[in-house]
């Protein structure tokens, strides 16, 4: 199963969640990447991979909203960890994402989970959860965890937990 992992502005993945990871996927791809230098990290990744038949796909802060808007265009199962929907430190250009696809009542047709911080600093959650009640249709397949135990940073713990949850839930 081929998973995408991506990482938060000016961080990467680190050893430990890797490890982490590979007890869930077996073909894991985490590319090093400077959100920073590429305002179109999204249209650039939507190039990228376009022929890697990516099945899953996992951010975290500015690798959550990426992976969000991945996930959206490419019609797969998505866990964003405190995703970056409502602002953001610096500019990452949305490429026009189709709004919907072959069944216009359902444009997201894959499993969405976010994981949001009570007490993170950084992205507030309650300014993303109108973001992600506006992009959801009716009955779509939202899944929000609002964690009172979590900040910005994800422990290794929480982390291994949210993953056996998501995977779990998508039947991997």
């Amino acid at each position: 199963m081929k998973t995408l992992y991506l990482h938060g502005l000016d961080s990467f993945l680190s050893d430990e969640k890797r490890v982490i990871l590979d007890k869930y996927t077996n073909n894991l791809i985490a590319p090093l990447i400077d959100y920073r230098k590429d305002p179109y990290t999204i249209q650039t990744l939507l190039e990228r991979y376009k022929d890697e038949k990516i099945e899953l796909i996992i951010g975290s802060s500015m690798g959550g909203l990426t992976a969000y808007y991945l996930s959206w265009f490419w019609q797969i199962p998505c866990l964003a960890f405190n995703p970056a929907l409502p602002y953001r430190s610096i500019i990452q250009e949305l490429p026009a994402l189709p709004l919907v696809n072959d069944n216009e009542k359902n444009p997201r047709k894959k499993y969405l989970r976010v994981i949001l911080g009570r007490h993170d600093e950084v992205i507030n959650p309650f300014d993303t959860l109108p973001i992600l009640m506006s992009d959801m249709e009716e009955g779509e397949p939202l899944s929000i965890h609002l964690r009172n135990d979590l900040a910005h940073q994800i422990p290794i713990s929480i982390f291994d937990e949210e993953l056996n949850y998501f995977f779990e839930k998508v039947g991997k």
